[in-house]
């Protein structure tokens, strides 16, 4: 059980390097009229998701032109391309610090939204011990590139139109697990996991923690890293789903009969501990874990945790609305089967994408694609004109 908090910390954070502008070799080709690009802003464009009427996508831009430097915006964009604007902008610029806010979901028959807040990342100068091969230990100097970066997010839901401050709103803090300190006898100990999902994090930059609605549009899914959670809005605690050990990406069936994720298996681990003292003090202490990556793995679970049935590789799921149609990423790019796994083919002009979603009249496919420069931008794929 995780208990909720409506505080809402500062973000510290750094403006990206600039990148090359978009360029055409980046647009399918005019001739796949079925294909639009939507977004092709200088950072990440992620996790798609639509509005009521199918005729908007919201997403989460990083370091968008209408409010540069900022980590996370939620932003608003025609389904047929045009100019995008920031969701909730009264949220979004309020305060002094930059707010870092990700993974959109629509709860249409309320206009409520509900999306992740990343607070502060442990410092990259965290004094850690690298490992350098099974067994083996450095002391002697920081490590920056293997911190697990995650602290902690807030599961937050907002009213569509509402004016009011974010304290105002639904909000739960969700603690990430990955870097513990020592106790006041022992300030200098750290113990560091660094699990898949963080992984996944600092090197794809997944988020892979978003809520999902359920059907009710009472309760939302969500996951901590190590295993999912259903919070009903608004409640002090929320419930662990039993059986969904690493469980990530939870999203909820239209029937409210089954949670869709994907885990990553843990292939292996190299674990170890040091203290490193200078000029006779200690300066680190450090328990440390390095999670191997294997398989990412398609299942489904019941809420109350029964019936859990693994459907294969793939990862990212989302529902269509009626519910007969499982999306996922799988070989690097976006498939579709019916809810069991059978029956699972590509769909076209979808390789590097990943967080599919299809809209309310099932006819549009979003998704978050890869660019040649190296960052994800918004695709949109109307369905009815592919071949």
């Amino acid at each position: 059980m995780i208990a909720a908090l409506d505080k809402s910390p500062s973000i510290s954070v750094a403006c990206r390097d600039d990148v090359s502008p978009f360029e055409g070799e980046d647009r399918l080709p005019s001739s796949n009229p079925a294909v639009t690009r939507l977004t092709a802003s200088p950072g990440d464009d992620r996790t798609p998701a639509w509005s009521a009427g199918s005729d908007s996508v919201y997403y989460s831009a990083q370091n968008p032109s209408i409010l540069p430097g900022q980590p996370g915006v939620l932003m608003t964009v025609p389904r047929e391309g045009g100019p995008s604007a920031t969701t909730l902008r009264n949220v979004q610029t309020s305060g002094s610090t930059a707010r870092w806010l990700v993974s959109p979901a629509t709860f249409a028959a309320a206009e409520r939204i509900a999306y992740a807040e990343i607070g502060p990342l442990w410092e990259p100068g965290l004094p850690v011990c690298e490992i350098l091969q099974p067994g083996g230990l450095n002391c002697e100097g920081p490590v920056t590139h293997t911190v697990p970066p995650l602290k902690h997010v807030h599961m937050r839901v907002r009213d569509l139109h509402a004016t009011g401050p974010i304290e105002d709103d639904p909000a739960f803090l969700v603690a990430l697990s990955g870097v513990s300190q020592g106790s006041p006898s022992l300030p200098r100990m750290y113990v560091v996991h660094d699990y898949p999902f963080q992984q996944l994090f600092r090197d794809e930059r997944a988020l892979v923690f978003g809520p999902s609605w359920s059907p009710d549009g009472q309760r939302i899914v969500f996951s901590d890293g190590l295993q999912l959670f259903i919070w009903t809005v608004g409640a002090d605690v929320a419930e662990p789903v039993p059986g969904t050990e690493d469980a990530l990406a939870p999203a909820w069936s239209p029937d409210e009969e089954r949670i869709a994720f994907f885990r990553v298996e843990r292939a292996g681990s190299i674990s170890g501990s040091c203290v490193r003292i200078a000029f006779g003090d200690v300066v680190c202490e450090m328990e440390r874990t390095i999670y191997t990556l294997g398989r990412r793995v398609l299942a489904l679970i019941r809420p109350d945790g029964s019936g859990l049935t693994e459907l294969g590789e793939g990862e990212d799921p989302a529902w269509s609305t009626d519910g007969t149609t499982l999306l996922f990423r799988r070989d690097g790019q976006i498939w579709q089967s019916n809810p069991d796994g059978s029956d699972a083919v590509q769909i076209p002009f979808t390789e590097d994408g990943r967080e599919p979603s299809l809209s309310p009249d099932g006819r549009h496919l979003a998704f978050s694609k890869l660019t040649s420069r190296g960052d994800y931008d918004i695709w949109v794929i109307d369905l009815d004109t592919l071949p």
